[in-house]
């Protein structure tokens, strides 16, 4: 054999190789993998949602007693802890206005030039608890919702040419589950503890119809399916379930069993999968979509007590989970079960790449 042969006989046995280690990784049955952990400091007992920066490869993350921290995904580090963001529980983009917009526990809105991310000033909404934002991006203007109430909530409007608040209006509605805007002009609502879903107009928050189903009890994390008019609703309950509806009539299309307590859901179009993250369970479930209106459950991965709140980039795969080392106390014989204890300087950003 000349040495020409012999070169590429070994550069083909190699390719047959490489091709072999690549099916092998494709059907060893793992849905997604834990990639990486990173810890950060903080001693703080709970914390709200994150979110991903539209333009850099950077996790917004709403830490509530440890402000807001600012995570570059791709260095796996921390780029920035926002000063004065204290009571930090949501974030919304306004690019456009160079904005980042944070839902603090005190009532107030902090208003952060999202280029160099630094808190302009916070701004009085409420005198209590704001639990989200969200960019509505037909109209343009970034909604918040109040916190748990004892019947009535509030959503505000902001407009980010003017950093003021435009609009309020309220809503039977005990608890506000973070709304999803559907693209369209029109933004969805979850009513937990009513279990109906809200849909309203962006630009007058008119009711346009209300929704609800059997298996639903209590709707909570929304995601859409925009090019298949699908929404996806994460319900809790003793017997949890991913409800997928028609986007157009509210007709429920299908039901599947998920974990308990969903507090994130995400949809890829790409990969054509549902994420649903289960804190109580301690797993991230797959849901194939295999048309518009047939689901099958692919399983769920092991990821971390209490990661129950996730960001999600579609471009990578990759679910970003957060989560703290927590010690749950016995309930006493006869008493209430009591708080959780998290640790300090054990927060996590669990990074959980979907194979």
């Amino acid at each position: 054999m000349t040495a020409l042969h012999l070169t590429a006989s070994r550069l083909l046995a190699g390719l047959m190789l490489g091709l072999a280690g690549m099916a092998a990784h494709a059907g060893d049955g793992l849905l997604a993998r834990i990639e990486h952990s990173a810890v950060l400091p903080g001693s703080g007992h709970s914390w709200g949602f994150a979110a991903l920066d539209p333009s850099r490869p950077y996790l917004w993350i709403a830490r509530r007693e440890n402000g807001l921290t600012v995570y570059d995904v791709a260095r796996r580090q921390p780029v920035r802890a926002v000063e004065g963001a204290a009571g930090a529980n949501g974030v919304a983009f306004a690019p456009d206005a160079d904005r980042a917009y944070v839902a603090n526990t005190d009532g107030t809105l902090g208003i952060v030039r999202l280029s160099d991310m630094r808190q302009l000033r916070r701004l009085a909404v409420s005198d209590a608890n704001l639990n989200s934002a969200l960019l509505e991006p037909v109209s343009g203007k970034v909604w918040l919702t109040s916190g748990r109430r004892a019947s009535r909530s509030t959503i505000y409007v902001l407009d980010p040419a003017s950093d003021s608040i435009v609009a309020a209006h309220d809503f039977d509605i005990k608890k506000i589950d973070p709304p999803l805007a559907l693209g369209d002009g029109s933004v969805m609502v979850p009513m937990r503890d009513e279990g109906k879903l809200l849909r309203l107009a962006g630009d007058t928050l008119a009711v346009q119809s209300t929704w609800s189903y059997p298996d639903c009890k209590q709707p909570s994390a929304l995601a859409v399916d925009q090019r298949q008019r699908r929404l996806f609703v994460a319900c809790r309950g003793e017997r949890p379930v991913l409800v997928v509806a028609n986007l157009d009539s509210g007709a429920q299309v299908a039901s599947l069993p998920i974990g308990h307590a969903v507090n994130a859901l995400a949809y890829d179009a790409g990969r054509r999968l549902i994420l649903a993250p289960s804190g109580a369970d301690s797993n991230l479930t797959l849901v194939r979509q295999d048309d518009a209106d047939h689901y099958t459950p692919l399983g769920y991965v092991a990821t971390r007590t209490w990661a129950h709140n996730m960001a999600y980039d579609p471009r990578d795969g990759l679910a970003y989970l957060l989560t703290m080392d927590v010690t749950q106390p016995a309930t006493p014989p006869g008493g209430a079960k009591r708080d959780p204890v998290f640790h300090p300087d054990t927060f996590t950003v669990l990074s959980v790449r979907v194979e």
